[in-house]
């Protein structure tokens, strides 16, 4: 149901045939007084003040300088078009901001330290991510990013959503996928797919009740008709099989 994807450095979700990815981006350098090799050309009230800056690369910073380094509301523009407008403490996005990629995607949310904590992701395409994150460190880099953790959801330009619960960037936990032609299933959700016991229902009026494997039935399960009549019996690989071995 789900594929994963990491591109271009920032959270990247894709639809894939029935669900989503999920993945992480990397921490947001808003300060580049220590990536360059020279420092920055400045013009304003430094060391603390209101300034314009210019750094090696060709990124540029207009705001509030605090003993020299990005604090308070500002905009920092990367030389590769991207943009980061908002608040600012120690050098880093901290607060309310917005980030905007040169392709129009955006982050929209709270930030803490560089990374999002809280917020919504709209891709080029139309699709969001709206919901929390979690600050995480990698072992060994020491390098933090951001993963959608806690609840969100993912809402794609056709129509269809996902809500629920997600973890390391997953969707871990309860959760619900709804298309946009009505069907709608609910549960429990491992490995990126509906996985365990939960509940389908589709426009038709049929509703499975029971296990699923992969996001498809599969185990003991129940399908009722729009009359209520139920009829249990086993499932392999989506399909009711009448004599289980």
């Amino acid at each position: 149901m789900f594929s994963l994807v990491q591109k271009l450095g920032f959270l990247t979700l894709i639809a894939a045939s029935i669900g989503m990815g999920v993945e992480i981006f990397t921490s947001i350098p808003a300060s580049a007084q220590e990536q360059n090799t020279r420092p920055p050309v400045c013009e304003g009230q430094l060391p603390t003040g209101s300034v314009k800056c210019n750094y090696e690369g060709g990124d540029n910073y207009q705001g509030s300088f605090v003993n020299g380094r990005p604090d308070g509301r500002g905009i920092y523009v990367y030389a590769n078009g991207d943009r980061y407008e908002g608040e600012f403490r120690n050098g880093l996005p901290n607060g309310q901001g917005v980030f905007i990629f040169s392709d129009d995607a955006r982050i929209v949310g709270v930030f803490k330290d560089g990374n999002i904590t809280n917020g919504t992701v709209i891709f080029s395409n139309g699709d969001r991510y709206v919901g929390e994150f979690q600050i995480v460190r990698e072992v060994g880099s020491g390098q933090t990013s951001s993963q959608p953790d806690g609840r969100g959801e993912f809402i794609y330009t056709n129509g269809d959503r996902f809500q629920g619960e997600f973890f390391a960037g997953q969707p871990f936990g309860q959760g619900s996928f709804t298309r946009k032609d009505g069907s709608r299933c609910q549960g429990q959700f491992f490995n990126e797919a509906l996985d365990g016991k939960g509940t389908c229902t589709f426009p038709n009026g049929l509703r499975y009740e029971g296990e699923f494997r992969g996001g498809i039935p599969h185990g003991p399960g129940t399908l009722i008709d729009t009359a209520g009549k139920r009829l249990p019996g086993t499932f392999r690989d989506g399909k009711r099989v009448e004599n289980p071995s």
